[in-house]
């Protein structure tokens, strides 16, 4: 494992995060926790990181119980349907709703637990087969009117990710027309205190999206340093 200090990257990224948003008070950092061990996320912990992103509900089931109650964890990754009934226990919140189904399921294992949970819908705008994610407006506003119907998910926005081999325009736009159709889509439906969340850009490309209206950033490498496996 490299010889990094992750409270010195959390300063450094805290301080590129407030410099690119001209200090908004609306901006949240998402630590990627995704491969990195308890000891590690604890450190950031420590250092006073409080949100902390998973890509799978196993790994992030796993490390919840061996860590402080305070952490909020958030399901960065795609929600497979059967994975729907640990989400209650574990996550505040959920980026990656895409799936009409998937929603359903969610929100019958919320109503069950007695929890709401925020979600926000995946939007793929860059047409890369291997991402996840509406890429219809008519389609996004089936399944807002759908999780409308839901009285335990409470939809607060959207997510997507950039192309990494696209240039710094290209990024831009992305995150540029994501920020037009959130304000389109809370206005349709009446939500513009509600739907508020832009949860764009990761550890290379945080900055071009803080200046296109960001409000979650999800930054794993920056602060963790190159992923870690647990031999």
């Amino acid at each position: 494992m490299d010889n990094i200090s992750i409270k010195e990257n959390l300063e450094e990224i805290l301080y590129r995060i407030k410099k690119a948003s001209d200090n908004r008070d609306n901006v949240k950092l998402l630590a990627v926790s995704k491969t990195k061990p308890v000891e590690m996320i604890l450190e950031a912990f420590n250092a006073g990181q409080r949100r902390f992103g998973e890509n799978k509900v196993q790994e992030a089931r796993d490390k919840a119980p061996q860590l402080p109650a305070e952490l909020d964890w958030h399901l960065i990754g795609p929600l497979q349907k059967n994975k729907a009934k640990y989400c209650p226990a574990i996550f505040t919140t959920i980026h990656t709703i895409h799936r009409a189904d998937v929603a359903e399921e969610l929100n019958r294992r919320c109503k069950a637990a007695g929890k709401t949970l925020d979600i926000l819908i995946q939007m793929n705008l860059t047409d890369e087969d291997t991402k996840s994610g509406i890429t219809e407006i008519d389609d996004l506003r089936k399944l807002e009117d759908y999780i409308l119907t839901c009285e335990n998910l409470r939809l607060t926005g959207l997510m997507t990710m950039g192309d990494p081999g696209a240039s710094e325009s290209e990024t831009r736009e992305v995150f540029r027309k994501l920020h037009e159709i959130i304000g389109k889509e809370a206005q349709r439906l009446y939500l513009q205190h509600q739907m508020v969340e832009l949860s764009t850009g990761m550890s290379d490309d945080f900055e071009l999206a803080l200046r296109e209206g960001a409000t979650y950033v999800r930054i794993g490498s920056a602060i963790f340093g190159g992923r870690y496996y647990k031999r």
